[in-house]
């Protein structure tokens, strides 16, 4: 655990920029180690919340993206399907936009999200961020046969 200080406070430190970046007050990451090895824990105020407790996991996600972005060898992506912006409010969901899109530059790998059209908070985002042109894909129900992979849901 001594050993291993400055790579938990560089993963603290990590975890607190992001949610700041989001709630404009720092959560906290929290590693100790009990008798079963490591233990991890989340504080964020309202984590009550659904929304909170996935925003959350993305900045977790971050931290542990940034983190093996310094590697050698690491991913070079972070992919998060659209339930992890299930329940959380818009404005959360672009702060979360563009803290992924400044730190994966920055850290020289690529974010990629999948979001329902109505979840992306596009008057949010319009005037930092022109975020058509980051779609790479884009399903749609119309016509009959736009379906992904033929099948109609």
């Amino acid at each position: 655990y001594a050993e291993r200080s400055l790579a938990r406070q560089k993963a603290i430190t990590l975890f607190n920029e992001c949610s700041e970046a989001l709630y404009n007050r720092p959560g906290q990451l929290i590693l100790n180690v009990t008798d079963n090895g490591y233990s991890f824990g989340i504080e964020i105020e309202r984590e009550q919340s659904d929304g909170v407790r996935l925003m959350e996991i993305f900045c977790y996600d971050m931290v542990l993206s940034q983190i093996w972005a310094d590697k050698e060898n690491h991913p070079g992506f972070l992919f998060h399907d659209s339930s992890v912006f299930a329940d959380v409010d818009e404005r959360q969901i672009a702060s979360a936009i563009k803290f992924a899109a400044k730190t994966s530059v920055k850290k020289n790998f690529q974010y990629i999200c999948c979001l329902n059209s109505d979840k992306v908070p596009m008057t949010l985002l319009e005037n930092e961020l022109e975020i058509k042109k980051y779609v790479r894909l884009e399903l749609k129900d119309k016509p009959a046969d736009a379906g992904l992979f033929g099948f109609r849901f």
